[in-house]
């Protein structure tokens, strides 16, 4: 592996001043800068971030690599998720700075290694066995992953544990004598976790696929009827589309809860309270859970390159709050 020695000897300066140039902590002539880089470029030189940041050429920074929010379908969520982590870190005495990934997600990960401006990295929008996860890991970055990716190693991360959420949302259907529950989500295939606990609970899953959108929402609620006539429950994962289904049930002769009960899982507690009828949630503070996630950061960063520091797993549940949307199946309280 390329030291930042080579890097020195090939560019005839001291290893301190290539920790200057890249640290930017003293002013250092161009034509040495450009020695520099060029060096770095030709061995391919990445520092370490953990030891840079121990030793104090790092600002104290923390950047959150998440999918870009403004091409990305609008979610309260993701608002309240940025914002907890600002204030984890900023408790702490560090600051951040989003990073929004592009398709090339690898070649996101390697500019920010080049670059080297920050302490660590909170990755959001993981998918399985994460490339930027193997990636981080390998070259010894501070990270902790907002969500879970299976890569077959330890690492810390803050995540809801979903399959304690839907057993607390599914075995309130069950209560109420519900069988048949629509789950309304924006992806195409039904999520595993759900289809485990459905089974333990012998209840039946219909997938209702729609954007997480007002208008979303209103076309799962016109079509309700006409393609779910079995539903007698909806469990949803999309919090702006839930909120159009509701809103536009009436116009289209469906009532809530008598005809359809409904459970958010995904959703911040403002908004459940802003409909009529208001929706029962298996509610979470999801600012307080991204909060979380930005002192287990910076806790990562302090411990640097200590492999034998402890990776944290943190999982978030909620409890159930009954509103007005859940009912008995005759309609009853």
């Amino acid at each position: 592996m390329t030291t930042r020695a080579d890097v020195a000897k090939l560019a005839g300066v001291s290893e301190s001043t290539v920790s200057y140039v890249l640290s930017g902590k003293r002013p250092i002539s161009d034509e040495t800068k450009r020695r520099v880089q060029a060096a770095i470029d030709q061995t391919g030189y990445k520092s370490n971030y953990a030891a840079a940041a121990l030793a104090g050429g790092l600002p104290r920074m923390v950047t959150m690599m998440t999918s870009n929010l403004f091409l990305a379908p609008p979610s309260r969520i993701d608002g309240a998720l940025v914002d907890g982590i600002v204030a984890g870190v900023r408790e702490r005495g560090f600051h951040s700075v989003i990073w929004p990934i592009s398709n090339d997600d690898d070649s996101d990960v390697d500019v920010l290694l080049q670059l080297n401006f920050s302490g660590g990295v909170i990755l959001m929008n993981v998918i399985e066995n994460d490339p930027r996860v193997h990636l981080l890991h390998s070259e010894k970055v501070p990270f902790v992953v907002l969500g879970r990716s299976n890569v077959g190693f330890s690492y810390n991360f803050v995540d809801r544990d979903f399959e304690a959420v839907y057993k607390v949302a599914l075995s309130k259907f069950k209560a109420l004598g519900h069988t048949h529950i629509g789950v309304l989500t924006g992806h195409a295939v039904m999520n595993s976790y759900l289809k485990k606990v459905a089974k333990d609970f012998k209840l039946k899953l219909e997938l209702m696929h729609t954007a997480n959108s007002m208008d979303g929402g209103a076309s799962a609620a016109k079509n309700f009827k006409k393609k779910h006539p079995k539903v007698t429950g909806i469990i949803s994962l999309l919090d702006i589309a839930i909120i159009g289904f509701v809103t536009s049930a009436p116009n289209f002769g469906l009532s809530i809860p008598k005809d359809c009960s409904i459970i958010g899982v995904n959703m911040l507690e403002e908004q459940a309270l802003s409909t009529v009828p208001q929706i029962s949630t298996v509610a979470f503070d999801a600012y307080d859970m991204a909060k979380s996630c930005g002192r287990i950061m910076v806790d990562a960063i302090e411990a640097g390159k200590n492999s034998k520091s402890k990776k944290v797993s943190e999982y978030w549940v909620g409890d159930f709050m009954d509103r007005e949307s859940t009912a008995k199946l005759d309609g009853g309280s």
